[in-house]
């Protein structure tokens, strides 16, 4: 197999990659996607926030969520441990340029190949079953290409500029050095898929659905996957798993227990898939930019999973980085300090995502003080939509913090055991 020199290299063939390749070749430069897996291939993480929306109907993808006929999701509902539970619709909070009242539940195996199909379709050249054994750096530091394995193999590729899309495998993050484990977040994820669940009736029976569980940040998700076809996820403090001393099947269905509306969903459900884990869900690069190269998505940046965060934060991610490229094509300079701008603007993004997970995990499950909030409850849909990058948009999270040092402060307060230990500073 013979690979050509090429301007971009893209490292996974992901949301983030994906998208990143169609913008690439929609301006005119020339990428290569180089994928390890062959899709489709499984992959947690199946619901979508609206902002993702607009990033489709930029690449010309909308079309074909459409056509696939994915899951509409209109909304989310929350539902506490007490039998207590609150929904939001996303109609509620029009976006600007987004003429639809729903995004997606998908199906990742299909939709990963579905968007890396695309980013083909429109140019960029993609490799399945190669995997990247490592960045290249020439003697004045700048990344010129990546090692490839190829059967039984290893080839030099050479590019202009290497951009790591690989998701949580970070390539490029652990070569250098750079990931950082969070110093807060330690959670642990068992899910499945299942047939028979009782979601109820009505558009909200195709919501997103959060169950609090009575455990140190522990909350379960259930999302629809087809019309039959309902994933369900158990998170929790990997110490809670760990101490469990159980097997993977006994550990969920305990959890699953612990939740009134959860257990009468779940009574007649059938699993029709292997339990699947997930850790190491919450950490950082120390830089998302160097000489040279770029990380974008779930490569760069990731935060706890529990506002379905992590599709819109890749598409972002790269439409951020494509705009980037671009001007440094236009001027000639790929140095760390030429692609700045494109780091602050995705930290900024994730470090409100992450500031606000933060919160919401301190006050649960008192939060639903601010999503029925007047006051609050759009800016509280604005971040659930994705759509906020800059932090002075959302006074809604020093009003979050304002509230938890009121009522830390005060000695009889009705809610004040009802706040977790986590750290908010």
């Amino acid at each position: 197999m013979n690979f050509a020199s090429n301007d971009v290299i893209i490292i996974g063939g992901g949301p983030a990659g994906s998208t990143l390749g169609s913008y690439l070749s929609m301006a005119g430069i020339g990428n290569m996607i180089f994928e390890g897996a062959n899709h489709p291939r499984p992959h947690v993480g199946e619901s979508l926030v609206t902002s993702t929306t607009r990033v489709f109907r930029e690449i010309g993808f909308l079309e074909t969520m459409e056509r696939e006929g994915f899951v509409r999701k209109y909304g989310a509902s929350w539902h506490a441990p007490g039998g207590r539970s609150f929904a939001i619709e996303f109609q509620e909070f029009p976006q600007e340029g987004i003429d639809q009242e729903y995004t997606y539940h998908v199906d990742r195996a299909k939709f990963d190949l579905l968007m890396l199909k695309h980013a083909e379709s429109l140019g960029s050249k993609v490799y399945q079953g190669v995997r990247v054994k490592q960045v290249l750096f020439d003697e004045n530091g700048f990344a010129n290409g990546v090692r490839v394995q190829v059967g039984g193999a290893e080839v030099d590729v050479p590019a202009r500029m290497v951009v790591d899309a690989s998701g949580r495998e970070t390539v490029l993050g652990r070569q250098l050095r750079l990931k950082k484990k969070d110093p807060i977040f330690n959670q642990y994820a068992v899910h499945a898929w299942f047939k028979n669940l009782d979601r109820g009736e009505g558009e909200d029976a195709d919501y997103i659905h959060i169950y609090f569980l009575p455990v140190e940040r522990g909350w379960v998700w259930q999302i629809p996957i087809t019309e039959e076809i309902t994933s369900v996820g158990v998170v929790a403090e990997k110490e809670i798993f760990k101490n469990a001393r159980t097997d993977v099947a006994e550990y969920f269905h305990h959890h699953v227990n612990l939740n009134p509306d959860l257990a009468h969903a779940m009574r007649n459900a059938v699993r029709c898939n292997d339990f699947k884990t997930e850790g190491d869900y919450s950490y950082s690069m120390e830089r998302f930019v160097g000489d040279g190269f770029m990380l974008v998505g779930d490569a760069a940046r990731f935060v706890d999973p529990i506002f379905s965060s992590g599709v819109s934060v890749a598409l972002y991610s790269a439409r951020f980085a494509a705009a980037q490229i671009a001007e440094a094509y236009a001027t000639g300079d790929f140095s760390q300090k030429a692609l700045m701008p494109y780091e602050e603007k995705l930290r900024n993004g994730v470090e409100i995502w992450y500031e606000f997970i933060r919160l919401y995990y301190k006050l649960l499950p008192l939060f639903t003080h601010f999503i029925q909030s007047k006051d609050y409850r759009f800016q509280v849909l604005e971040l659930l939509q994705g759509v906020v990058f800059d932090r002075k948009e959302v006074p809604v999270l020093q009003a979050m913090r304002d509230y938890v040092e009121k009522v830390e402060k005060s000695e009889n307060h009705l809610f004040k055991d009802r706040l977790t230990a986590i750290p908010i500073d």
